[in-house]
C-alpha cells in the first residue's frame, strides 16, 4: 500500500507531516513508527494524535534537500514507512561514465579568438506552462483548519480540505476574498467536486464578502450557494477546543447555515461556556453517535477514527459508551464487550431524557411539599 504527501511551509518549518487518512489507519493504537529512507537510514518518528502529526522529520527533510510542495511516497511495509522523495533536488546526481581512451594528436597552433558570450533570460513558468497552476502561499486559516481535524489536500487556491466523519467524508474549498473569482469558487460546489465552497474574509471585510457572495448567486447563503468565513472565527474555535472537542462535524453544521463567523458561533460559545463545558467528553459521544440508525450494531473500533480527531481517547469512550448502556439513559444496549446496540436514535433518546427530567422534576416538588407541610 502506498500514499502521497504534500510538503508545506509548515511541515518544513517544523519538521512534521500532518496525519493523513492513509496515515492515521495505517498507525492506529502506536505511539511511535520507524521510517526508512531511501538509502536504508531510519528515523524513530513520534506520533503526535493530540496534534495530527508526525514529528522528527527535520533530519530527512534537510537530508534530501526538499522545499515546499515536493511530494514524498509513503510505503507501508509491515511496521515500518518507506520513504521516497520525488523532488528533482532529492535525486542523486548521476555518476560520469569513464570515456575511452583517445589517441593524441597535436594541433596545430591557431591564433586565440575573443571569447564570444550571449546572455540568455529563462522564460518564467508562467509563460512555458500557462495551464499549470503556480504553487501559492499557504494561507494563515489552513493551520487553524488543520487544528480542527481537516487535511489540506491542494497546493494553490482554491485551498481544498478534507474532514473524515468515521466512514464518512466531505470537502471544503476555500479562497481569500478577492484571490479566486467567486463564481470559479461556486463551480466547485456546484460540479460536485466539493460539498461545501466559502469566501475567507476578516470580520471587517464582511460586508464586501458577501455582496461578492450575493452577486455570484443571487439567493445568497443559499443552500448550494457560497458561504462566508471569518479568520477571527476559526481562531476562536480553536481556543474553545481547548475545552470542548469541537470538530469536522460542528463546522460542517456551521457550512449548512452559510456562515462561519463571530456572530455565528455566539450560540455555541455560550453552550460550551455553560452546560456542555463539564460534560465535554459525554457531549462528544453523543455527537459520535447521532449518525447511528435505531437497532445498528456497531465496534468500539467503528467510532475510533472520529473519536481520536476529536481528541478521545479508547478507554475515555469505552466508559461513555458502558454509561450510556446503562439506567437511566438506556441508549445502548451492550451486547459483548466492545459491541454494542442502537435501542433509538440520539434525538428520540434525549426526548425521552427530558420527559423523564420533568416527570422526577415534578415527583421531587410533591416530596418537598409534603416535608414542608
Amino acid at each position: 500500500m502506498t500514499a502521497r504527501y504534500v510538503l508545506t511551509s509548515s511541515c518544513l518549518n517544523t519538521g512534521t507531516m500532518s496525519l493523513t487518512q492513509p496515515l492515521r489507519a495505517f498507525l492506529q493504537g502506536k505511539d511511535r513508527v520507524v521510517l526508512r529512507d531511501e538509502e536504508g537510514q531510519t528515523y524513530d518518528i513520534c506520533i503526535n494524535w493530540a496534534q495530527n502529526r508526525l514529528e522528527g522529520l527535520a533530519p530527512y527533510y534537510i537530508k534530501r534537500r526538499l522545499g515546499v510542495n515536493d511530494k514524498i511516497v509513503l510505503h507501508f511495509e509491515g511496521g515500518e514507512i518507506a520513504l521516497e522523495a520525488l523532488a528533482p533536488s532529492a535525486k542523486p546526481a548521476r555518476p560520469r561514465q569513464s570515456e575511452p581512451e583517445r589517441s593524441y594528436k597535436p594541433a596545430e597552433p591557431q591564433a586565440e579568438k575573443p571569447e564570444k558570450r550571449v546572455k540568455v533570460t529563462p522564460y518564467p513558468k508562467e509563460v512555458i506552462f500557462p495551464h499549470k497552476p503556480v504553487a501559492s502561499e499557504v494561507p494563515a486559516f489552513s493551520a487553524e483548519l488543520e487544528a480542527l481535524g481537516f487535511s489540506r489536500e491542494s497546493g494553490f487556491a482554491p485551498w481544498v480540505f478534507r474532514a473524515a466523519l468515521g466512514r464518512r467524508t466531505f470537502h471544503l474549498a476555500l479562497a481569500k476574498l478577492g484571490e479566486v473569482d467567486a463564481k470559479e469558487l461556486l463551480a466547485y460546489r456546484q460540479q460536485g467536486r466539493v460539498q461545501y465552497a466559502a469566501i475567507v474574509a476578516g470580520e471587517s471585510y464582511r460586508a464586501e464578502a458577501l455582496a461578492e457572495i450575493a452577486a455570484a448567486r443571487p439567493s445568497g447563503l443559499a443552500p448550494m450557494g457560497l458561504g462566508y468565513v471569518s479568520p477571527e472565527a476559526l481562531q476562536r474555535l480553536v481556543k474553545l477546543r481547548t475545552v470542548f472537542p469541537l470538530g469536522p462535524l460542528d463546522i460542517e453544521r456551521l457550512l449548512r447555515e452559510g456562515r462561519i463567523d463571530l456572530e455565528s458561533i455566539q450560540s455555541l460559545e455560550r453552550e460550551i461556556s455553560g452546560v456542555l463545558r463539564e460534560r465535554s467528553h459525554f457531549s462528544a459521544v453523543l455527537t459520535l453517535l447521532a449518525d447511528q440508525p435505531p437497532q445498528q450494531v456497531f465496534l468500539l473500533a467503528d467510532l475510533m477514527p472520529m473519536a481520536r480527531e476529536l481528541n478521545l481517547e479508547a478507554d475515555r469512550l469505552q466508559k461513555v459508551l458502558e454509561s450510556l448502556s446503562s439506567p437511566p439513559f438506556l441508549l445502548l444496549k451492550r451486547l459483548s464487550p466492545g459491541e454494542f446496540l442502537m435501542r433509538q436514535s440520539v434525538e428520540q433518546a434525549l426526548a425521552e431524557w427530558v420527559e423523564y427530567a420533568q416527570v422526577m422534576t415534578r415527583r421531587l416538588r410533591g416530596v418537598l411539599q409534603e416535608l414542608e407541610g
